[in-house]
């Protein structure tokens, strides 16, 4: 594991679409991991790091309308997206609190979940242990989150290489743990917590199901970081075509296009 835990994405229009677009590609193997994990009517869920609420609109299907979900981020205006987009959802609620601070927090709840979130910590260890401290006797406790130091395409390509040398690059740099996933057991046993289950997916495709789109719009957002930390290319970069230009070469390598291999981490803490 490497890096020291940084949040890199600024905040704006394209960090929104950012979001919604990992969304598209991640919801499902969140879904199947919160369903694996035991996420079940009627439980009170804490959101770590709920960004744009897509992960607490997943706990709110889960949890049901008996259920409730507390998203909260660090960020107001990440809040505000949430709101907006899950404001038919009467079971969610956002509050402006920073995962280091979840010891201020009074209340328990009976599942604590959290996507993408650690990876942007400096010590994930010391935040799943925080978080293992605002569950109830017997809560659930559920991590999702990536390696992305991996191949991302199953035949090595000129551009393809490119952009995941700019993107691991410019994220290692920012201090972000790109290779958390893996390290996601010795991370639960460094926290004092039982050795959790276990799911490892990816979104994979070719064409019109290539997940291409999810990094070509990381680097549209990381432009701006890239050139201030003078990780970004030589060449200007063409970012309206950069997904085009990435799906067509797959093709021309006859190669898949391997979204972020997702790692689900869950254990049950009975002391908490």
């Amino acid at each position: 594991m490497r890096g020291n835990g940084a949040y890199l994405f600024a905040d704006g229009q394209d960090e929104e679409q950012r979001l919604t677009t990992q969304a598209t590609a991640l919801d499902p193997l969140t879904a199947r991991v919160f369903d694996r994990a035991g996420l079940a009517p009627g439980m009170t869920v804490l959101d770590l790091g709920t960004g744009a609420g897509d992960v607490a609109a997943l706990a709110a299907a889960a949890v049901g309308p008996t259920g409730h979900v507390v998203g909260i981020d660090k960020d107001p205006a990440a809040l505000e997206r949430a709101r907006r987009k899950t404001a038919h959802l009467p079971n969610t609620e956002y509050r402006h609190v920073d995962i280091d601070d979840l010891d201020g927090m009074d209340e328990t709840f009976d599942a604590v979940v959290g996507r993408f979130v650690l990876t942007h910590v400096p010590d994930p260890a010391r935040a799943l242990a925080a978080a293992a401290r605002r569950l109830r006797p017997g809560g659930l406790l559920c991590a999702h989150e990536p390696d992305l130091t991996y191949r991302w395409t199953s035949r090595p390509t000129p551009l393809w290489t490119q952009v995941r040398g700019w993107i691991l690059d410019t994220l290692e740099r920012g201090g972000v743990h790109t290779d958390l996933g893996p390290a996601l057991l010795p991370v639960f046993r460094e926290a004092g917590l039982p050795d959790p289950g276990l799911l490892l997916e990816a979104p994979i495709g070719s064409g019109d199901t290539s997940p291409a789109f999810g990094w070509a719009n990381i680097i549209s957002v990381l432009l701006p970081i890239m050139e201030t930390m003078g990780t970004a290319p030589d060449e200007p970069v063409d970012t309206d075509t950069l997904r085009g230009r990435l799906d067509a070469e797959a093709a021309e390598y006859d190669s898949a296009v391997l979204g972020p291999l997702v790692y689900g981490a869950w254990c049950t803490v009975p002391g908490s």
